[in-house]
């Protein structure tokens, strides 16, 4: 029997951090007699070469080279320790999302009259785990009814969840534990529970009688995904298995029977499938797969990176993609897609077209990675068909350097234009010592936000994409780690403040180290790019807000004056010395004719949730002047008012 695994993000690093660093060489033989030699083969890590069919080696044999390298001969590597801005918004608020029309999946869906819930797992000591969707409609008097409930697997955990034209399509994957030593197995490249990603195409055209017409499984790690009018994509990493293979010691004889054996292998049976309505199939052929151009006979890789479109009104028409390269992310606009993978100090992305179909297009790499101080897809933009990323050279240095990439493909490379700074722009993105909080692409500039002991916000002009300046700075105690850009030259921040005594004067050392103060949230005019100004903010003390790292937590609506803001937070407060934790969700309103923030109230979480920590997942809806907030489970319902009067939970 046949079985197949994904592969977990522990493991993949962990493997990943293995292979990248050890150069595989030839294995000699450990009795002195066989005259045939083991294969001397070479393990590929994420390439800058472009894609295709290589002259040399064939999809499959490269893929059966990489089963043999990762469990035969980097078992004895890793043993011997070698390896070392928007159109006009609706009534009320949807996901807040990085490219308008480009949605991105999220725990909560609303179409302005029914609710869509995905509730965090809870447990019950007689039936265990318990996952399912909520359907709550709207009521008149904007109370909530559950209508409908719809069961999930147990073993699932949700990935998100996009509504489209009364078609709720809901990602789940496998949730399971994945320890350190299985990276090094040797049954398999990284051993690991199957690691599967199902979606269910839930028919809620009458949402208090949902039908599951469609429920689709892929085998594979879910990397991310999009959706785009009907069109679902989704971005995910496999790693064949082979069973019932012969034993394989430090014998040539047998690592050559090993090998023969994985080269007689089926090559179905190393590709994913894809399952529909129990129905499977494979997701592709696997000599159909484009590998490295430069790959030659010797060279061999595992992971294959699948790119799929499902049409959610009927699931049963799809096309995928495959590469046998590897991918950590994606930025995705409505015509491409780039994923991104590290390499060593470096970064490679391979560009997608999404105009006719799924078609590679080429492949590029920049020196500097993305670091993780803030989010990588907010890091990368496209226009006028260039593509631009912004990385971070000595990420773990004293003092990192960062650089913004202008790339263009030519052919099927993508040929780094120029790059900022450069000789005649030589002026530095960031001061001494300071890493990349946040970034925002809009328009023609982008905004950047640097941060060690101030916050300089940074305003880079994109008039000319192949010569990139810094226009304007503004210098402020404290950072943003999200920048949303609005009409009228104003950008919101969300962030951290810092205390400012400990802020040192210009060309001073710092006596103690500047500490985090709170949740801040601060208003910028940028009009004028040349002198970005600081208008207002607001800083709560001793808070968080996921919304710093998450912008999915962030709602937005557009009104006729301005905008409506909603955040969660999360406060610490200390009562005679006994600490404890207090959520809310924070309501703030942009003037945009005034030019001004102003802090509208808060809704307070009552203490009578159902024992859920953490404002990680916590969620909010605005709905003319209705404000929901889901908070762990629970969905409180408020006016959008100064010390709102709440209702609920439903």
């Amino acid at each position: 029997m046949k079985s197949k695994h994904g592969i977990d993000g522990i493991s993949k690093c962990m493997a990943v951090l293995i292979f990248s660093t050890c150069v595989i060489t030839a294995c000699s033989s450990g009795d002195g007699g066989d005259e045939e030699q083991a294969p001397q083969l070479t393990l590929t890590t994420s390439t800058d070469s472009p894609l295709g069919q290589s002259p040399h080696i064939s999809a499959s044999q490269y893929v059966k080279n990489g089963l043999y390298l990762v469990n035969v001969q980097q078992r004895e590597s890793s043993s011997d320790g070698s390896g070392d801005v928007a159109a006009e918004a609706p009534e009320f608020s949807t996901t807040t999302t990085q490219i308008d029309g480009v949605d991105e999946a999220d725990r909560i869906e609303y179409d302005g009259e029914y609710f869509y819930v995905a509730n965090l797992p809870t447990w019950d000591s007689q039936s265990g785990i318990e996952n399912r969707v909520r359907i709550l409609k709207r009521q008149n008097d904007f109370s909530l009814d559950v209508i409908a409930e719809i069961p999930l697997e147990s073993e699932q955990e949700m990935a998100g969840m996009y509504l489209h034209d009364k078609r709720l399509g809901v990602i789940t994957r496998k949730f399971g534990y994945y320890p350190l030593e299985d990276a090094v197995a040797t049954s398999s490249p990284w051993h690991s529970p199957d690691n599967d990603t199902q979606i269910e195409f839930i028919d809620v055209t009458l949402p208090n009688a949902p039908t599951t017409p469609h429920k689709v499984k892929i085998d594979g790690r879910l990397i991310s995904s999009r959706r785009i009018g009907n069109d679902l994509y989704l971005a995910m990493q496999y790693v064949p298995f082979a069973d019932n293979l012969p034993a394989v010691d430090d014998t040539t004889s047998s690592r050559i029977k090993y090998y023969q054996h994985l080269l007689a292998l089926d090559n179905a049976s190393l590709v994913p499938y894809i399952t529909i309505n129990d129905q499977s199939s494979p997701l592709y052929d696997l000599d159909s797969c484009l590998v490295p151009e430069n790959a030659r006979n010797k060279n061999g890789h595992v992971q294959m990176l699948s790119v799929v479109k499902i049409d959610m009104s009927s699931p049963s028409t799809y096309s995928a993609l495959c590469t046998i390269v590897e991918a950590h992310g994606l930025f995705m606009t409505h015509n491409n897609m780039y994923l991104h993978a590290t390499q060593g100090n470096d970064t490679v992305f391979h560009k997608v077209s999404l105009d006719n179909g799924i078609e590679y297009q080429a492949t590029g790499k920049v020196q500097g990675i993305f670091g993780w101080s803030s989010s990588a897809q907010l890091k990368m933009s496209e226009r006028d068909n260039y593509f631009m990323a912004l990385t971070t050279q000595g990420l773990l240095a004293d003092d990192p350097e960062h650089y913004l990439h202008v790339l263009k493909q030519q052919g099927r490379q993508l040929v780094e234009v120029t790059t900022l700074p450069n000789d005649n722009e030589p002026s530095p993105i960031g001061k001494p010592g300071e890493d990349v909080y946040a970034v925002r692409f809009f328009d023609d500039k982008a905004y950047v936000v640097t941060f060690e002991q101030i916050d300089p916000l940074y305003v880079i002009d994109l008039s000319d994409v192949e010569a990139p300046f810094i226009r304007g700075e503004l210098t402020i105690p404290g950072f943003s780690s999200y920048l949303h850009p609005m009409e009228n030259g104003l950008l919101l921040g969300i962030g951290q403040q810092v205390i400012g005594a400990n802020i040192p004067s210009a060309g001073e050392q710092p006596m103690t180290t500047p500490v985090e103060d709170g949740m801040k949230v601060s208003l910028f005019d940028v009009v004028d790019p040349e002198n970005p100004i600081l208008l207002n903010e607001y800083v709560w003390p001793d808070t968080y807000t996921g919304a710093e790292y998450d912008y999915r937590a962030l709602s937005v609506l557009k009104t006729p004056t301005g905008y409506r803001f909603a955040l969660p937070s999360e406060s610490w407060i200390s009562d005679e010395g006994i600490f404890s934790i207090h959520y809310a969700l924070q309501l703030l309103a942009v003037d945009s004719e005034e030019r001004a923030l102003s802090l509208v109230g808060s809704i307070t979480q009552p203490q009578d949730n159902d024992n859920y920590y953490g404002s990680y997942e916590d969620r909010s809806v605005l709905h003319s002047d209705h404000v929901y907030y889901l908070r762990g489970n629970n969905i409180y319902h408020s006016l959008w008012q100064q010390e709102p009067v709440i209702d609920g939970p439903y």
